[in-house]
Order: C-alpha cells, then sequence, then structure tokens
C-alpha cells in the first residue's frame, strides 16, 4: 500500500521597488496565528487602491478596513490602510469581514519609506483572504484558540483537538485548513498511539454529512496507521447515486492503492458510459499501481474518442513503468541481503 507523501514546497522572491516585494507561503490557521504579530476581525471598506508618494518616487496597492475586534496584540486604529507582502494582491471585496493578520511596518527596514503613511501591513496574500459572514463565530473562535496554543506551549493532545473542531466545522476551508495540518500532526510520534484521535477521524470518514472529497482526503491521511484498512474505507464511499464529479474524486483517490478489490472497482469503472469517468480511471491507472489492468486500458488506446485514446496511452506508459520498477526491485533483492551480510 502507497503511504500518503506529502511535500511542502516554500519560496520567496523579494524585488526591489516597495510595491514589488513578494513572498510566497501557504500557511494555515495554525501558522498564521502564530507568526503574526497582530490578529484583528476587520471589515473592508475599499477595494484595492494605489498610493503615490508625492514626488513619485514610489507606489503601493493597499486597502482600508474598519477593526472590529482585536483577537491577539495591540489593538490598532479602528480605520487603517493596510499593505500586503505576499504573493498576489488578496481578493477583497467591500463590506467583507475578515481575518487580518498584521505586523508593524517600521520594523522592516525595507519598508521604510513606507511606514509613515502604513503603519501596519500583512503577508495574506491570493488565497489567504480568510473572510466568513460576520454571524460566523467558528472562524474567529479558532482563531483565538490557535493563539492561545501558541501562547501557552500546547500539547499534542491540545492541537488534536483543535483540529477535530475545525474537521468538524461546515466550513470547507477550515476542513482543506485541518487536513493539512493533520499531515504534519500524524509525523508526531503520538498519533500512532493515539487511538482515541484516530478513531474519531475515522469515524468522520463513514459521515454521509460530509462530502466525498473531504471523506476521501480523511481516508488518505489515515492511510498506514494500524487497524484502518483504507480500500475497504474508500469502496464503502461508493453507492449508485454519486454524482460524476464525486465518483471521479473517489477514482483518483484509489489510484495509489495496492489493493485487488480497488483494481476490480476500477477495472467496473472503465465500462462506464461516462466519458468523465473513463478519464478519472485513466488518470489513476497512470500511478503504475493497478498493472492488472493493461488489457482494457490497451483497448481504450485504439478509441476513436481522442481524449480517451491519448489518456489510455499515457495510463499504459504509467503501468509500464510501474512494471519496470517491480522488476529493478526484485533483481536488486539479493545484492541487498549481500550487502546487510556484509554490514553484519
Amino acid at each position: 500500500m502507497k503511504r500518503l507523501v506529502c511535500v511542502l514546497l516554500l519560496a520567496s522572491a523579494i524585488a526591489g521597488s516597495a510595491s514589488a516585494h513578494v513572498v510566497y507561503d501557504r500557511r494555515t490557521l495554525r501558522q498564521w496565528t502564530g507568526q503574526a504579530r497582530i490578529i484583528v476581525v476587520a471589515e473592508v471598506l475599499s477595494p484595492l487602491r494605489v498610493w503615490s508618494a508625492p514626488d513619485r518616487s514610489d507606489h503601493q496597492e493597499y486597502f482600508s478596513v474598519r477593526v472590529i475586534e482585536t483577537l491577539a496584540g495591540a489593538a490598532p486604529p479602528t480605520e487603517l490602510d493596510v499593505f500586503a507582502h505576499a504573493e498576489g494582491e488578496p481578493r477583497l471585496r467591500v463590506g467583507d469581514t475578515m481575518l487580518l493578520f498584521l505586523d508593524p511596518t517600521a520594523e522592516r527596514a525595507e519598508f521604510a519609506s513606507l511606514s509613515e503613511r502604513f503603519p501596519y501591513f500583512t503577508t495574506q496574500g491570493a488565497g489567504h483572504e480568510w473572510t466568513f459572514p460576520p454571524s460566523d463565530l467558528a472562524v474567529r473562535s479558532l482563531a483565538k484558540d490557535w493563539r492561545a496554543l501558541w501562547e501557552r506551549g500546547g500539547t499534542y493532545t491540545d492541537r488534536r483537538a483543535l483540529l477535530i473542531r475545525q474537521l468538524e466545522s461546515r466550513d470547507a476551508r477550515l476542513h482543506a485548513d485541518a487536513l493539512a495540518e493533520l499531515v504534519r500532526l500524524r509525523a508526531s510520534p503520538e498519533f500512532a498511539a493515539d487511538r482515541e484521535g484516530i478513531g474519531r477521524l475515522a469515524a468522520m470518514t463513514k459521515s454521509a454529512e460530509r462530502s466525498i472529497p473531504q471523506r476521501s482526503a480523511l481516508i488518505k491521511v489515515l492511510d498506514g496507521v494500524d487497524g484502518f484498512v483504507v480500500a475497504d474505507a474508500l469502496l464503502s464511499l461508493d453507492h449508485p447515486g454519486l454524482s460524476t464529479r464525486d465518483r471521479s474524486t473517489l477514482i483518483r483517490a484509489c489510484g495509489y492503492v495496492d489493493d485487488r478489490r480497488i483494481t476490480a472497482w476500477l477495472r467496473e469503472q472503465l465500462g462506464s458510459p461516462e466519458i468523465e469517468v473513463r478519464l478519472a480511471v485513466l488518470s489513476s491507472v497512470g500511478t503504475g499501481v493497478h498493472p492488472g489492468l493493461a488489457e482494457p486500458v490497451a483497448a481504450l488506446a485504439d478509441s476513436p474518442d481522442p481524449r480517451l485514446a491519448g489518456a489510455a496511452t499515457r495510463a499504459l506508459a504509467g503501468l509500464e513503468k510501474g512494471d519496470n520498477r517491480e522488476e529493478i526491485d526484485n533483481d536488486q533483492e539479493p545484492s541487498r541481503e549481500i550487502d546487510k551480510r556484509d554490514r553484519q
């Protein structure tokens, strides 16, 4: 069985002018609350605007907000102008309520020319807006509790409890954010021994109130946990009423699971009358984990539909690579054993 592999890529680039500073960092809510000096709930008062220095030597895009509540740090003025030091400008609408993570501009030497005009900046960019309805207390409550956890140095159990709270929320962003954090959490030595936590997560994979993407993502997080059979969990999500999109999502989640029952189910899906479902299977088979599907995939390579033919050809290449890797591993096994004996 293939274990879940997560790669987090962080990069940064800094250009010369104040308006071109770029930071790229896919942070979670937990990380935001620990890294920002000030956290506020704010109402957006303006769209993005451009400020220019009187001598035209500098310019900066910014937006205006009204601070509704300060969750952490020293309270800023009720109304203030903020610029984003981020990858892409935040997508905001006038009237939005948002979590805003602020840092003092004066503490950054590269922003010396901006500090008088803009006392605060944020590293929130496109995709990190954290907007929510004013009546929604879940996001602000979690932000407070994550910050408190940072300040008191919480335990593994504290962190797990907050993540489960996020997963229990109906907010899809909180759910996705918690999944990213769960991948990090499972690297903790406590995770494998946390039967209560694993049990609660496993129960969520069975909840019909959750979407198929949410449930299949949780199943992948639990892949490799003792006593959790990922093939059983994934196959349990299949039912006749699945939409094409959900069925395709489930198929792709099965692509990395080396199990005969999964292979047989994928074979059935190759016979679907819906071309999107068959394309999803071909994409999934390209992982090389299901060599038993080579024959029906090869038949689709001659399809008159160019999408199916192209996808089948690519899938066959993936299946072939999978076979080659297995042969190489088998060929090298004796030499590994000899090396082991030599080291002993």
